[in-house]
C-alpha cells in the first residue's frame, strides 16, 4: 500500500469523517440519514429528524459524528420552506462542530427560485418575507408593473398588482438573489455528492454527464448557474428583462433589443445543462426509463465515478413509499412528504457503515422494506393491474366502434365501459393462415399475419419483465374473433417526427430504445418494423412495444428490416432471456406452434452468445 494510501486509510480509522480532494467526496464510518423533498413540509421534516434522533425538543443537532443528506426540493409548494431552510442552515453549523455534516444537495426548485421562476411559490411561502419588505420595493415594482403592461395607474391595477405580488413577494425575491441571505447560501449547496461508495443527487445521472467527474459535474452546472444570474441581474438593471417576464419568455425579450455585449453569453447560458432536463436537477430517466437499457446506462456512468449506488428525489413514487429500481442501483426517496400536496409520508434512511440500510417511517419511527418500481410509470389507465385491464377488455360494453386507417388491415378502434369507467381499445382480427398453431406447420406460416401474435407477444413481453406491450386478450366482436388491445394515447411515430424534422427530445437515451426494440424484434422474428410503427408517448419520448402481427416465424436470421442494425442486448435483458426455457413458454402453445417456440429459444441462444 502507498504512503498516501496508508495515511488516508488511517484517518478514516480515527476521524469520523474526511473530506477527499474537493468539497463533494467524503469517507465516513458513521451513519449516513437521507431524506426526500420536503416542499416546505416542516412539521413532518421535525417529526423525521426526531424520529431518526438527530435532533432534540430545541431541534438542536443530537446526531453527533453522522451525515445527514436532503436530496433537494426544500421550498415551493409548501407553506413552511423559509423554517425548514432555516433549520437546516442551523443544523449544518451545529453538525460540523460535532463532528457531523448536513448536506443538501440542490433541486429543481431551488434552482427555479434562484432564476427567478417563482410559478409554484405558495402564499406562506411570500408571507414568510413580509416583514422585511418595504414600501419603497413596492412601489418600485409597482411602476415596472405599470411599464411592462403599459398601463395607467389605477385602484383596479393597484389592486390586480398586489393580488399578483402579495406582500412578503419582493422581499422573497430579494432574499434568492444570487447576493441574498438566502441565494447566497443555495449557491455554496453542491449538486452531486458522494459519501463512501454511495452517490446522491436530486433527480438523476444523465447521459449528459457521462465521462465527467463529481468535480466536473458540481463545477459545470455551478458555474452556468452563476453566469446566467449574473448576465440576467444585468438585463434586469437595463429594463430589458423586468421580474414578472417569465423565464421561457426571456430570449424573446432579450431578442427585441439591440444585441449587446451581455447577448451572446445570456442566450448561451439561457440554453445550458443546468435548465435543461438532464441536468442532475431535472433528469428523471434514472427513476423512469425502462430498466432493460437505462440500467446498463448508469452502472456504466456509476463505474466511472467508482461508486455502487444512487439516490434520488425529484420523482415522488407512485407508492408513496421508498422504491428502488434497476437492481437495486437506485434509490427513490421522495415519497410525498408535502401530504396536503402529494398526500404522501415522510421517511428517512439510515446507512450504516457496515451497509445495512434501514428505511424508517418519519412518524412512526417503525422499519420498512422498500418496495420495487415498475419497469415504466402510468403504463395501464387508472394505475391498474395487468389481469384487472384484462377483465375489463373482455367484459366491457363495447359502446362505440370506428374504423381506422393503420396499416393495410384496418383495425377498429373501440370504446369500451363498465360503470364509469372507459377505455379505448384496438381490435385486431386479420388472420392469413387459421390453425397454424394446431394443424402441420407449413413454411408458408413464416409469412403469416395472424392477430393470434399480438396475444403471444404481450404474454412474452410480460413473461421477460419488459411490460411495455399494451395489454391484449382475445375477444369476439359482433361475430368475428380477434383480439382487443389496449388503445395508448398520447402516440406519435418514428415518421411523423420526421416529416416534422422534430430533434428527439426525450428524456431516455433513444439510441437505448431503439436497441432495445430492435433486440425485441429480433427475437420474435418481427418482420413489420418501419418508421409508422415505431411508436412512442409524445409528451416524453418513451417507447412502446406495438404491431406483432407479422411476427414469430422460424428463421434465425435477421428480418431484413435489422440487416443493417448494430444489435447489442444489455446485460439486463440477457439476464431476462436466460430464464426462457422450452417449459416455460408452453404458455404460448394456445398462438403458437411448437416449431415458433423452437425458433424463440434458438434466437435467444444466439442473442446470448452475440452471434445473430
Amino acid at each position: 500500500m502507498s504512503v498516501s494510501r496508508l495515511l488516508l486509510a488511517s484517518l478514516i480509522l480515527f476521524t469520523s469523517s474526511v473530506v477527499l480532494g474537493n468539497d463533494y467526496e467524503f469517507k465516513t464510518q458513521s451513519d449516513v440519514y437521507v431524506l426526500g423533498d420536503i416542499h416546505g413540509a416542516y412539521k413532518e421534516l421535525i417529526q423525521t429528524l426526531t424520529t431518526a434522533k438527530l435532533v432534540d425538543e430545541e431541534l438542536n443537532w443530537t446526531g453527533s459524528d453522522s451525515h445527514l443528506v436532503s436530496l433537494g426540493d426544500l421550498m415551493d409548494r409548501g407553506p413552511n420552506s423559509r423554517a425548514v431552510i432555516d433549520l437546516l442552515r442551523k443544523l449544518q453549523k451545529q453538525a460540523k462542530s460535532a463532528g457531523g455534516q448536513v448536506h443538501v444537495v440542490l433541486g429543481n426548485h431551488e434552482v427555479m427560485n434562484l432564476q427567478g421562476d417563482w410559478r409554484y411559490l405558495s402564499p406562506e411561502e411570500v408571507s414568510a418575507f413580509a416583514k422585511e419588505e418595504t414600501q419603497e420595493q413596492r412601489d418600485e415594482a409597482y411602476q415596472i408593473f405599470l411599464r411592462s403592461f403599459r398601463i395607467e395607474d389605477s385602484e383596479q391595477n393597484q389592486s390586480k398588482f398586489n393580488s399578483l405580488y402579495p406582500a412578503g413577494f419582493f422581499a422573497h425575491i430579494k432574499a434568492y438573489h444570487r447576493k441574498g441571505d438566502y441565494g447566497t447560501w443555495l449557491l455554496e449547496q453542491p449538486f452531486l455528492i458522494k459519501i463512501n461508495q454511495y452517490m446522491f443527487t436530486h433527480g438523476g445521472l444523465s447521459p449528459k454527464l457521462a465521462k465527467m467527474d463529481l468535480e466536473e459535474i458540481n463545477e459545470e452546472q455551478k458555474d452556468s448557474l452563476q453566469d446566467y444570474l449574473k448576465v440576467w441581474e444585468y438585463y434586469l438593471e437595463e429594463q430589458v428583462l423586468t421580474f414578472n417576464t417569465p423565464f421561457f419568455q426571456r430570449p424573446d425579450f432579450v431578442n427585441l433589443t439591440k444585441k449587446d455585449r451581455k447577448y451572446k453569453s445570456f442566450m448561451k447560458s439561457h440554453e445550458s445543462l443546468i435548465f435543461s432536463s438532464f441536468s442532475t436537477t431535472w433528469y428523471r430517466g434514472n427513476a423512469m426509463c425502462h430498466p432493460f437499457f437505462e440500467e446498463d446506462r448508469l452502472k456504466g456512468q456509476l463505474k466511472d465515478l467508482e461508486a455502487g449506488t444512487l439516490w434520488v428525489g425529484h420523482t415522488t413514487t407512485q407508492s408513496k413509499q421508498v422504491e428502488t429500481r434497476l437492481s437495486g442501483t437506485l434509490t427513490i426517496m421522495d415519497t410525498g412528504m408535502l401530504a396536503a400536496y402529494y398526500r404522501g409520508t415522510p421517511y428517512i434512511a439510515r446507512i450504516q457503515a457496515d451497509g445495512n440500510i434501514d428505511f424508517i417511517h418519519g412518524v412512526t419511527g417503525d422499519k420498512v422494506t422498500p418496495g420495487q418500481s415498475p419497469v415504466r410509470d402510468y403504463v395501464n389507465p387508472f394505475r391498474w393491474s395487468d389481469k384487472k385491464v384484462e377483465d375489463f377488455l373482455r367484459t366491457a360494453d363495447v359502446v362505440e366502434i370506428e374504423k381506422t386507417e393503420e396499416g393495410q388491415t384496418n383495425p377498429l378502434r373501440l370504446t369500451l365501459k363498465k360503470g364509469k369507467r372507459v377505455i379505448k381499445g384496438i381490435f385486431k382480427y386479420r388472420d392469413s393462415d387459421p390453425l397454424t398453431e394446431r394443424l402441420r406447420w407449413r413454411n408458408s406460416a413464416n409469412e403469416s399475419d395472424r392477430y393470434h401474435y399480438e396475444v403471444a407477444a404481450y404474454k412474452l413481453d410480460r413473461m421477460l419483465g419488459i411490460g411495455i406491450v399494451p395489454v391484449t386478450v382475445e375477444r369476439e366482436i359482433d361475430g368475428v374473433e380477434g383480439v382487443i388491445q389496449l388503445w395508448i394515447d398520447d402516440l406519435t411515430s418514428m415518421l411523423k417526427e420526421n416529416e416534422k424534422s422534430r430533434e428527439y427530445d426525450g428524456m431516455c437515451d433513444f439510441t437505448g430504445q431503439i436497441n432495445f426494440l430492435d433486440s425485441f424484434d429480433y427475437l420474435i422474428a418481427n418482420r413489420d418494423r418501419n418508421q409508422s410503427n415505431m411508436l412512442m408517448s409524445a409528451s416524453d419520448g418513451q417507447i412502446w412495444f406495438i404491431d406483432h402481427s407479422r411476427a414469430f416465424g422460424t428463421s434465425t436470421k435477421r428480418p431484413k428490416m435489422l440487416k443493417k442494425s448494430k444489435i447489442k442486448p444489455t446485460k439486463r435483458f440477457k439476464r431476462a432471456l436466460e430464464t426462457l426455457d422450452n417449459e416455460k413458454l408452453q404458455v404460448l402453445r394456445p398462438w403458437l406452434h411448437q416449431k415458433q417456440i423452437d425458433a424463440i429459444l434458438k434466437r435467444r441462444d444466439k442473442m446470448l452468445i452475440g452471434k445473430f
